[in-house]
C-alpha cells in the first residue's frame, strides 16, 4: 500500500463520516459531545486541522469505533465505503452527502431523452 493510497483512504473515511453527520443533521461539535471529546479534538480529525501544524489528524482506531457507534453505524461500512472511494477517486463525486459515480454521458442522454414523441397541433 502507497502513501498516495493511505491518504486517500484517509481523506475518504472522513468524507463518509461526515456524509453521516449530513445524514444526521450534526455538527462536528455535536458529534464531539457524543463521544466526549471537545470541538477542537474533532475539527483536528474532521475539518481544517491542527492549528499549530495546519495538518489534520488521521482518524485512529479509537475514534473511529467512537464515531461508528456515535452515528449509530458499523465502523466496517465506513471503512468499507471509504475504501471504494480511495480505490477509484477519479469516477466519484464527493459531497455533502457521501459519494456517487459519475453519470456516463449514455446515462445522461437517457435522463434527457423524452420517451414520448413532442404532441403535434393535430393532436
Amino acid at each position: 500500500m502507497d502513501d498516495e493510497y493511505a491518504q486517500r483512504f484517509s481523506d475518504a473515511l472522513v468524507s463518509e463520516i461526515k456524509a453521516e453527520m449530513g445524514r444526521r443533521d450534526l455538527s462536528s461539535r455535536g458529534l464531539g459531545r457524543l463521544i466526549g471529546k471537545s470541538s477542537q479534538y474533532m475539527s483536528d480529525r474532521l475539518d481544517g486541522g491542527n492549528s499549530k501544524t495546519g495538518k489534520r489528524v488521521i482518524i485512529n482506531v479509537a475514534d473511529l469505533f467512537a464515531i461508528a457507534s456515535a452515528l449509530g453505524i458499523d465502523p466496517t461500512t465506513l471503512t468499507q465505503r471509504a475504501q471504494l472511494e480511495a480505490a477509484s477517486p477519479s469516477n466519484v463525486v464527493r459531497g455533502r452527502f457521501g459519494v456517487a459515480p459519475l453519470a456516463q454521458d449514455d446515462d445522461l442522454e437517457a435522463v434527457a431523452r423524452p420517451t414520448d414523441p413532442e404532441p403535434t397541433d393535430e393532436q
